[in-house]
């Protein structure tokens, strides 16, 4: 979305006309003018000691927040792994029919992803990206924390510019679901990590028997090739929709899903809001399930398919690139 900040770093104002009249820093062609005058305002009153850049930053992330909400219709599906072609000429290149009868991967059997079940999901939003750098960078300066991997980035002098638009890594759970929550006191809105429920649903397409969550339901790597008629023949840069070891944990790089939402195949694993348990499949409710009341570890879906799915632990030793998020809006009519 087109957003950009306004010159008012003029006369020692900040955030507020000379006059004293409330005028916004930040633009939006989705969001109403109001809307961000309510976020500006929150952020003086919770940070004011920050400083210009940081506010200003704040108020961005916050606003963009709400830009990115892809409004997700709510229906009924058949969650859970479903079956593939045994013997598909590529992998990344599969199309479902009834008659499907091989697993798609072994880890099916110990996650208990193979069990489908029919659930019925209410209206939601989710973003249409991972959280990036720049925004977790703005909820750990925010809250006096250190930025993700602030030694190195001070050792080697590496500008914000250069992560700015790549997925954060958290190194807890609990890192993701306070991000989320933050955003929600910042905009007023009901924001929180995805379901695990919704988080399928999304990466399917509305719950379509799509292996891979991309703009055409296959692989086509940058860099790649496919073969037809008996030979390979490369994927031109028109038709590339996920990116090579270079392009990794950058966002919206490439085509998004029909639904509008980006990198839910082939960047990081995101956490999602639920406990983990191998046999959840086999008890969840059918009407928005929330997953397990209590647990050790959490969900993590992503990384290639749609259906593909573990439990981790939800504090881990470093900060692993691989592994991010992205937040939703528990809310069942669109943000505005």
């Amino acid at each position: 979305m087109y957003r950009k900040y306004l010159s008012i770093l003029i006369s020692g104002c900040v955030l507020t006309a000379c006059t004293g009249e409330t005028t916004a820093s930040v633009t939006s062609k989705t969001i109403p003018v109001e809307k961000i005058t309510q976020i500006e305002a929150k952020v003086k009153k919770l940070y004011p000691d920050a400083d210009t850049k940081l506010q200003h930053q704040i108020v961005d992330v916050a606003v963009e927040s709400l830009e990115s909400m892809v409004f997700i219709k709510g229906g009924t599906f058949m969650m859970g792994a479903f079956k593939a072609p045994c013997s598909p000429i590529s992998t990344d290149r599969m199309d479902w029919s009834p008659d499907a009868k091989c697993n798609t991967t072994i880890s099916n059997f110990k996650t208990g992803s193979n069990f489908i079940h029919k659930v019925t999901l209410s209206d939601y939003s989710l973003a249409n990206h991972e959280a990036t750098y720049h925004g977790f960078d703005a909820f750990k300066r925010a809250h006096n924390l250190p930025v993700v991997r602030a030694e190195d980035r001070e050792k080697y002098d590496l500008p914000d510019e250069q992560f700015k638009n790549k997925a954060t890594p958290t190194k807890t759970w609990q890192e993701a679901k306070d991000y989320c929550l933050w955003l929600g006191e910042l905009t007023g809105s009901s924001i929180d990590l995805p379901t695990e429920a919704q988080w399928e649903y999304a990466a399917r397409n509305r719950g379509k028997h799509l292996y891979y969550a991309t703009n055409n339901g296959y692989l086509q790597p940058k860099n790649g090739r496919h073969l037809v008629d008996g030979r390979y023949v490369d994927y031109t840069k028109d038709e590339w929709n996920i990116g090579d070891i270079n392009d990794r944990y950058k966002v919206k790089l490439y085509p998004p899903n029909p639904l509008g939402l980006y990198d839910m195949s082939g960047n990081t694993q995101e956490w999602v809001n639920d406990w983990y348990s191998k046999n959840y499949y086999q008890q969840s409710s059918e009407l928005d399930p929330q997953g397990p009341s209590t647990g050790s570890k959490k969900v993590m879906r992503g990384w290639d398919l749609t259906t593909y799915r573990t439990g981790e632990d939800i504090v881990q030793d470093e900060y692993y690139s691989s592994i991010g998020f992205r937040c939703a809006v528990q809310e069942t009519t669109p943000v505005k």
